[in-house]
Formats: structure tokens, C-alpha cells, sequence
């Protein structure tokens, strides 16, 4: 329930997003203050001197008034484009929408079902349950939830700029950095993870060793079942928001650093892209911000203990 209010308020404020920048180019396209001036000749009146002028007329145009003609207008000539498309090119557009629809909830089922975000140890909790009586899970992962965020980012601003444009030559070079740095980040982290110790998951796994072994007495297996619960709580999920911004001394400044920043220039990225119908070019410091954070996270990780 938790992780789908958070998806819901993600979803929220993206939508709230878009409206605004809508709104704010809507507002720019209205027409400006006019002032026309017409010239006007009077009748001379017998005892005054003759007199012409010009006689200023001012129009003040409703920005509300012409905000909402303004939209009227794109949207009729957005329905005008759809209804002069192939049927060819109709299908495609639909499928491209359906495609993305399909692939962001894929993505979050498995999210949610599977292991595909979570950390690769311990293999499995086998016989040991949450303090409410759920089987445990492995912990979510950063770095693997930054991938998965850079993939589904790129791939929603490629489908609608394909659905608005009709051209598949709309990737660009900060695009596939925002992917790379993703993947790099997992794969960094993936290392780490294989070149350091957990005590933690060391001491879980000599429990259980220690408790197929045969030669274990039958009177210490309560001890070592009390043990092997309390370490695998240790090492299992609480939740996603939890999993990812925590780890022995709670909140981590890097991994809360690294996860705002993923997440701001994420959504400036689409909306950047629907505002413009192009994938912005990122200026280098927004994309160094990023390097700078997946480093430091990396750096950290070393030392790093579970939560």
C-alpha cells in the first residue's frame, strides 16, 4: 500500500508538472497589448480653427480569453494532424503508447513481485518471517533503481516525441549519458558489492551452515534459529524508501544526494521534452551533478554496512 501512494505521488506531481509548463507557454503564446492608431479628419466648426488627429485606440486583450483560444487552436489542429495520418502511421502510434503503457507497468510489477531491483544477497530467507508474518525479501537497491529510472525516462520521451514528430532520429548524446551513467552506477555498485565483506551476511550465512551441519547438537538449534532470524531481519527490506536512502547509521546524505538528483533532472528532462518536442541538451554541469553524486555514492559504498 505504502509503494502505491508513492508511485501515485510520483505520478501526481509529474502530471502537476506538465500542466504547469503548458500553462506557462499557453500564457507566452497569447497575443501581446495592441494599440492601433487610425487617422481622423474633423469638420471645421464655423468660429474654431480647423483641427485633425489621430485618435488612438487601444485594445486590451483577456490573457485567460486568449490563452484558452490559443489552446483550442492546438488542439484542433493536433485532431486536424491525427485525422490527415495513415492509418499506417495511427497504428503505429497507438502501438507506441501501448508499448510504453505496457513496458512502465511491466516494470513495476516485476519491481514489486520480483528481485529485479533488489540487492543479489542473501540467495533466500528460507523458514524466516517478519515480526507480522511476512516472508522476508532482499533490500532494494540504488543503484539498480537509478537504472531502471534512466531506462524508463528515455524511453517514454522517445515514444512521445515519435508519437508528436513521426521521426525516429530523436535520441541525443545527454540521453544515452543519462543511460550509461545508470548502468554504469549498477555495474559499479554490483563490483563493490563482490570485493568487500558483510559481516552481517557473513555471520547469517555461518548460522546456516552451522544449522545443516549433522553434527550440530539438537539443543542448540533454538539458539541458532533466534540467531539466524535476527540477522536475517537485519539484511532483509523494510521498504523501498527505506531500503534506498538508509544504511547502519540511517539516512545517508550520499544516497539521499544521489536519489533527489536523479529524480529532479528526471523529470525537468520530460518536461523539457514535451515543453520543446525534443530531448534537451543538457548543459554539462547538470550532467556533472550526476556523475558527481553516482561517485559519491560509489565511494561511500565501500565502507558502507547494511541497515
Amino acid at each position: 500500500m505504502r509503494r502505491m501512494f508513492l508511485v501515485t505521488a510520483l505520478l501526481a506531481l509529474l502530471g502537476a508538472g506538465f500542466h504547469m509548463m503548458a500553462a506557462t507557454a499557453d500564457a507566452q503564446t497569447a497575443p501581446p497589448v495592441t494599440v492601433t492608431e487610425t487617422p481622423v479628419t474633423t469638420t471645421p466648426v464655423p468660429g474654431m480653427p480647423p483641427t485633425s488627429g489621430v485618435t488612438q485606440m487601444i485594445h486590451v486583450d483577456d490573457p485567460e480569453g486568449a490563452a484558452a483560444m490559443a489552446k483550442a487552436a492546438r488542439d484542433a489542429s493536433l485532431a486536424l494532424a491525427w485525422k490527415s495520418l495513415p492509418q499506417s502511421q495511427k497504428t503505429l502510434a497507438v502501438g507506441s503508447v501501448l508499448m510504453l503503457v505496457a513496458v512502465t507497468a511491466a516494470l513495476l510489477y516485476l519491481a514489486m513481485s520480483t528481485d529485479m531491483l533488489r540487492d543479489n544477497t542473501p540467495p533466500t530467507f528460507a523458514g524466516v518471517t517478519s515480526a507480522t508474518g511476512k516472508p522476508l525479501r532482499r533490500a532494494f537497491s540504488l543503484a539498480q533503481s537509478q537504472m531502471a529510472w534512466w531506462f524508463v525516462i528515455v524511453l517514454a520521451g522517445y515514444l512521445y516525441l515519435f508519437l508528436v514528430t513521426g521521426e525516429l532520429d530523436t535520441l541525443t548524446g545527454q540521453a544515452l549519458c543519462l543511460m550509461g551513467l545508470g548502468t554504469g552506477t549498477a555495474m559499479g555498485a554490483a563490483m563493490v558489492e563482490q570485493n568487500k565483506t558483510n559481516p552481517i551476511l557473513a555471520a547469517y550465512q555461518a548460522v546456516l551452515a552451522q544449522m545443516a551441519d549433522p553434527a550440530t547438537p539438537p539443543a542448540d538449534l533454538p539458539t541458532l534459529t533466534a540467531t539466524r532470524d535476527t540477522l536475517a531481519r537485519q539484511l532483509a527490506s523494510r521498504d523501498y524508501v527505506h531500503d534506498i536512502l538508509t544504511d547502519a547509521n540511517g539516512i545517508s546524505l550520499h544516497r539521499f544526494q544521489t536519489a533527489v538528483w536523479t529524480v529532479v533532472i528526471g523529470v525537468l528532462f520530460l518536461i523539457e521534452t514535451v515543453v520543446h518536442r525534443k530531448m534537451p541538451d543538457l548543459d554539462p554541469y547538470s550532467l556533472g551533478v550526476l556523475g558527481i553524486s553516482a561517485g559519491t555514492y560509489l565511494g561511500f559504498k565501500i565502507p558502507e554496512q547494511p541497515n
